[in-house]
């Protein structure tokens, strides 16, 4: 049976969604997936929202355009409101289980029952922990990764590796991998959570195994 993912990954300018989008992509293709990545801006070169959508699917893309994403991921108050909790589309899909959010817990402002959001603490991770706040959109790709449960933790961190460059690769892989735990233990801990990310991505809440061609790329 075919599958499609569709990602949309929003936040303020310069916290580096777009390098995420495009990691994220770069999984996809090494899978063997078909791929699409669309990207919209906000008015001003940082701080303004902005949002980049992949599709990831084992068939043909027919249409590359998304509507109401399967996962959201949110690092700022002002995107998760334009492009997230804003959208009515958007907010009757987390209402019905359609769509997962994946947010900053202290970036955005959620309203008090908010549904099928995990809430992560990205930033603070990545300035405390790894101290370089930069890193927030690495731990978030990490987090997706485990999330979307359609590729191996290797497969990710190769993605990331490849559109690293050399002084942050290491920083960059630590990071993901920081992020795919944190998802990992807010999934075991929380058997509600992990329900609505298999209704959500289709997945079955563990990395199914998919043949890839990560190593004829590197």
């Amino acid at each position: 049976m075919s599958w499609r993912i569709d990602v949309r990954c929003a936040g303020s300018g310069g916290q580096g969604l777009a390098l995420a989008a495009v990691v994220l992509a770069e999984v996809g293709l090494a899978a063997g997936c078909e791929v699409a990545l669309t990207q919209e801006y906000g008015p001003e070169a940082r701080g303004g929202a902005s949002r980049a959508d992949v599709a990831i699917s084992d068939s043909v893309i027919a249409n590359p355009q998304c509507q109401v994403p399967d996962v959201l991921l949110a690092l700022h108050d002002k995107a998760w409101r334009k492009f997230g909790a804003g959208v009515p589309a958007v907010r009757q899909a987390l209402r019905a289980g359609e769509s997962v959010a994946v947010v900053d817990r202290d970036l955005v402002d959620l309203a008090p029952g908010t549904p099928h959001v995990l809430a992560l603490p990205f930033e603070e991770v990545a300035r405390e922990e790894l101290r370089a706040k930069v890193v927030a959109n690495m731990l978030a790709v990490g987090a997706l990764g485990r999330l979307m449960a359609r590729f191996p933790a290797e497969l990710v961190e190769h993605g990331v590796a490849q559109r690293s460059p050399a002084a942050f690769r290491e920083l960059n892989i630590l990071a993901t991998r920081r992020g795919w735990a944190m998802m990992d233990a807010l999934l075991e801990a929380d058997a509600t959570v992990l329900v609505a990310a298999r209704e959500a991505v289709g997945g079955d809440g563990a990395a199914e195994e998919v043949t890839s061609d990560a190593g004829a790329r590197a």
